[in-house]
């Protein structure tokens, strides 16, 4: 009975409504207790109101727990729930309430539990991770092609624009410049003084880092979507599938317990009529 009623609690929209609402009003304290006048005047009024936030989440990882019925481990088999525990037992640590800076940072770390209630932040959180091979073998690309116009900024302009080719790592910084196309056009038309063809460099670079780069990014962000939320939706069908497997069960019980009962009761009246 115990279960069953958290289970409800637990999936009623009403109570990851109200655990996104406790989040954000735990966000707005952390922002509040950094204005000294208002630290100064309600500084107990937001530390009882942190409290609250604590007590909540408590509440909300122990009637998860308790969801679970006969095996609470299957709470911690979801990375997400690991990462609201950890982040709400974080703040029980010994020691911890007489470190003002590490308990601040501690209380920060709870606007990061927005990602687990929203699905969609959870899907966009799995988008990133899946990304980060893809990433990283972009990643080896664009340092490829930072390195050799590089030195060949460095070749063609060092000597005549040392403070933005002079050497290799700066000739880098003034690239990363030209990517963020930050008045880039500056270090064209003093590379053209040197030489008037000098804009095909700065324009094939722009044209390569900018625009296949920044592209090949979007189209590895896009297709990591895709595969997150394909993800997502099969760990939602298994779920759903073993819960409904779950009240089938329950049911199949309750039946047999019914018939039981009604064996027990016909027995007990034939006893009777025997007598």
């Amino acid at each position: 009975m115990l279960v069953a009623k958290a289970k409800t609690i637990v999936s009623s929209r009403f109570f990851q409504n109200f655990i996104i609402f406790i989040i954000l009003l735990n966000a707005a304290l952390i922002g509040m207790e950094t204005y000294p006048g208002l630290s100064g005047q309600y500084g107990a009024l937001l530390h009882s109101m942190d409290r609250f936030c604590l007590a909540v989440f408590v509440i909300e990882i122990l009637l998860k727990i308790t969801a679970c019925g006969s095996k609470p481990q299957n709470f911690f088999k979801s990375g997400w729930n690991v990462f609201d525990f950890l982040i709400v037992a974080a703040a029980f640590v010994p020691g911890v309430e007489n470190q003002t800076t590490v308990l601040r940072l501690i209380r920060l770390l709870r606007v990061l539990r927005l990602l687990s209630a929203l699905p969609s932040m959870q899907v966009m959180v799995m988008a990133l991770l899946h990304s980060i091979p893809r990433v990283g073998q972009m990643g080896i690309l664009a340092s490829l092609l930072f390195y050799i116009y590089a030195v060949i900024g460095t070749t063609l302009f060092g000597q005549h624009d040392p403070q933005h080719w002079g050497t290799l790592h700066i000739s880098l910084l003034s690239l990363f410049r030209t990517l963020t196309l930050e008045d880039w056009t500056d270090l064209m038309y003093k590379g053209m003084e040197l030489y008037p063809w000098a804009w095909i460099y700065f324009v094939s670079f722009v044209l390569l880092a900018t625009f296949v780069i920044f592209n090949m990014l979007i189209g590895i962000i896009l297709s990591s979507m895709e595969e997150a939320q394909a993800t997502v939706k099969r760990e939602r069908q298994k779920a759903d599938g073993g819960a409904i497997a779950e009240i089938k069960l329950h049911e199949i019980r309750e039946a047999l317990e019914e018939l039981e009962t009604h064996i027990a009761n016909l027995k007990s009246e034939k006893t009777r009529k025997q007598t």
